[in-house]
């Protein structure tokens, strides 16, 4: 018989050990620091997080855009919808995993932070000047709600430079 056609034999004494080990340095990796939220850095990520979700509410809530529709600028549009989806998504890619790392590992402040905070900065105020430039003649709940969505962004950007200038203080 072939040796492919039976399962491999794994040795019962080391496969624990091993498995032992990874979850002990895993584990001894891991803190949890709930203080860190209450810092300037965690307060900000919060705010970030919550600002985020925010204008995802808004603008599934209301199916908001993010340019005119016309058959004339059909690549237009859906580029200026791509800009400000992935300005709002970016917001909680960015500052999820960053809270995340806070909490529950040892995290200092360092470029890569920074650069993340102003790349988050930029998109989102170029995601709310697309929703507040689309919105700012309309006169309904949804034009309303479109306002809010890109003033919630264009103020999210400000806190993204805040945590800039605050890790880049940290980081000296």
């Amino acid at each position: 018989r072939s040796n492919l056609s039976r399962p491999p034999q794994l040795n019962s004494r080391v496969l624990p050990v091993e498995l032992l080990f990874l979850v002990g340095v895993v584990m001894a990796r891991i803190t949890f620091n709930i203080r860190s939220l209450v810092t300037i850095t965690g307060a900000l990520k919060c705010v970030e997080i919550l600002l985020a979700i925010i204008c995802i509410a808004l603008l599934r809530h209301y199916n908001l855009h993010f340019g005119q529709e016309s058959w004339t600028n059909a690549q237009s549009l859906i580029d200026r919808k791509l800009v400000g989806i992935i300005a709002i998504g970016s917001s909680l890619l960015i500052s999820l995993p960053l809270l995340v790392g806070y909490v529950f590992f040892e995290h200092s402040e360092n470029l890569l932070e920074i650069l993340y905070c102003i790349t988050a900065a930029s998109m989102n105020i170029a995601g709310g000047s697309l929703a507040v430039e689309t919105y700012k003649d309309s006169n309904h709940d949804a034009a309303n709600a479109g306002l809010a969505m890109g003033a919630l962004m264009i103020i999210n950007a400000l806190m993204y430079l805040i945590d800039a200038c605050t890790g880049a203080k940290n980081s000296k």
